[in-house]
């Protein structure tokens, strides 16, 4: 069997790696392009990172993972999703099974580690270097530079408040510290490799969605963050020449200008309701300073200060639960799938729910209409392109979806929360029943964000050379990967096998997995304990 690497680049692009390509810039990209497959590779809806990935490495929709977002959205608390949540089982978890082994490093959303046949270490949302993120936990004492290699854990949204800093004054500081972080990935993964048995393994390179989100304007940084990957998929295609490599991006990005804020159209529409009066003198000035201050003081600290620091993590996150801000006895509906999903108050489906079901429909159509007929206001131009049901896309066996989910004008995205004004003056002079709803900054400094499309490549014996592949989908990475290691599809994987990339005809039987693998299994250390203490309990 041979054996398979998925490299993953966080919001590669498609335009930007064929431009770069074509002028002779990315020339390991260039190479696999000519001898093997390229393509686009379709995101989930919206096209972000947790869904994506989750629908990359399950071959499912995210109505059945059960993954939106980076919060979950089966509740009305603020809850950050984590392996748990996903609904259906990891191709680690199919592989192990199977008595195949893996390495997995950086996967988002994989935290906490799952006790699989091999290695993993978990990405982005793990909480901390002091929580329990590699299986087996010793491999975690080996991340230093003189073992395994350096590992930085990222920390959603806190390391935002230095880039933005850093990239004002230091651009070119900012892209070494991406690229450096590019760097102790591959090395944790090629030694990974090295030192250990396989059949399949998995690193993400985040960096790219980093230097999109801060750098996109610039893109003679940008191209050096590529490059930089270039060169890393270039050495590991050096040091494991014979296994066949797939390479794909959760999605891509596009260049904004614009923030939406839904909360702040349901507010002014009567569905939201907060928990403070947003127009009451005193508590309006009083946030607007708190938060301004509390944003310019994290700014100026040390990305590593703010990674590490119990207080900081409390003060960002204690206060920032729904339930705080929004009153829920009265809201109806509000803003979740980061920004770009609607849920329903529903009383039949949360305990503090007040839409019943006889109104649920006709709040969900008002609100479609309301979306729909946004506009901006210094242009005219509509902002929603389109506002979907949540069955037309996850199906109506989806688990815990947003009621609502839209598409944006390009150059415009989303965010979840109230947002009042930048500016004092505004709130002292704001009409009492309305506030803004479209602004033209990131408050953080983003000038990128997520596009549809991200990129898939191919690339080893028994792939095509120099052929575009159409039409794929992020769920679709899984059973073509399943097909090129000779195993079968599991039933449950809602992606279709690519057949067309290969130079033979690939195996495309689906099978009920829990008869195909019975007694296959190979045992997690965690099993093997437990039947042990149950062995000396009999006894």
């Amino acid at each position: 069997m041979k054996k398979v690497i998925l490299i993953g680049i966080d919001g590669a692009t498609p335009y930007l790696i064929e431009k770069w390509i074509r002028d002779g810039k990315l020339p390991n990209f260039q190479k696999i392009q000519g001898s093997g497959v390229w393509g686009r590779l379709k995101s989930t809806i919206p096209p972000f990172s947790a869904p994506a990935w989750t629908s990359i490495v399950t071959g499912c929709n995210p109505g059945k993972h059960g993954i939106y977002g980076f919060e979950s959205t089966g509740t009305l608390e603020q809850h950050i999703i984590s392996s748990r949540h996903r609904k259906v089982p990891a191709v680690w978890n199919f592989l192990t099974d199977i008595g195949l082994k893996n390495i997995v490093v950086n996967v988002p959303g994989s935290y906490p580690p799952e006790e699989i046949n091999g290695i993993m270490i978990t990405g982005l949302l793990t909480p901390s270097l002091e929580s329990n993120f590699t299986y087996p936990s010793y491999i975690k004492q080996r991340l230093k530079k003189d073992d395994l290699g350096n590992y930085e854990l990222e920390q959603l949204w806190l390391e935002d408040y230095s880039r933005s800093r850093i990239k004002k004054h230091a651009p070119q500081k900012l892209l070494d510290t991406i690229n450096r972080q590019l760097e102790s990935r591959a090395q944790v993964a090629l030694n990974l490799m090295k030192e250990s048995d396989w059949n399949f393994t998995m690193v993400v390179f985040r960096g790219t969605d980093t230097a999109q989100h801060f750098l996109f304007e610039n893109k003679n940084l940008l191209l050096l963050c590529y490059q930089k990957v270039d060169e890393i998929i270039g050495t590991i295609m050096e040091k494991i020449p014979d296994a066949l490599f797939f390479i794909v991006s959760d999605h891509g990005f596009e260049e904004i200008d614009k923030m939406f804020y839904p909360d702040n159209v349901l507010y002014n529409a009567g569905y939201l309701k907060p928990s403070r009066d947003l127009h009451d003198s005193f508590t309006s000035k009083f946030i607007f300073l708190i938060n301004h201050l509390l944003g310019s003081f994290l700014k100026l600290l040390p990305q590593k200060t703010l990674k590490e620091s119990k207080l900081i993590k409390k003060l960002l996150f204690s206060g920032s639960s729904k339930s705080n801000l929004i009153d829920f006895s009265k809201t109806k509906a509000f803003s979740t799938a980061d920004g770009r999903g609607i849920q329903i108050c529903h009383k039949d489906r949360y305990i503090d729910g007040i839409v019943m079901e006889n109104d649920y429909e006709q709040v969900c159509n008002e609100i479609s209409t309301l979306l729909k007929g946004l506009k901006d206001p210094k242009d005219g131009s509509k902002i929603v392109k389109n506002v979907y049901k949540w069955y037309e896309i996850y199906g109506k066996d989806a688990v815990d979806p947003p009621d609502l989910v839209f598409d944006l004008k390009d150059g415009i995205t989303a965010a979840e929360w109230l947002r009042f004004s930048d500016k004092i003056s505004n709130i002292m002079h704001a009409n009492r029943r309305n506030i803004p709803f479209l602004f033209d900054m990131d408050p953080i400094g983003r000038t990128g964000d997520h596009s549809q499309y991200g990129i898939f490549l191919a690339f080893g014996e028994g792939i095509k050379t120099n052929y575009q592949v159409d039409n794929m989908s992020v769920e679709d990475v899984l059973p073509t990967i399943f097909a090129a290691m000779n195993i079968p599809i599991p039933n449950i994987v809602d992606g279709k096998i690519r057949d067309n990339i290969f130079s033979y005809k690939p195996v495309t039987k689906r099978v009920d997995w829990k008869t195909f693998s019975s007694g296959k299994k190979t045992l997690t250390k965690g099993e093997v304990k437990k039947i042990q203490e149950l062995k000396r309990k009999l006894k």
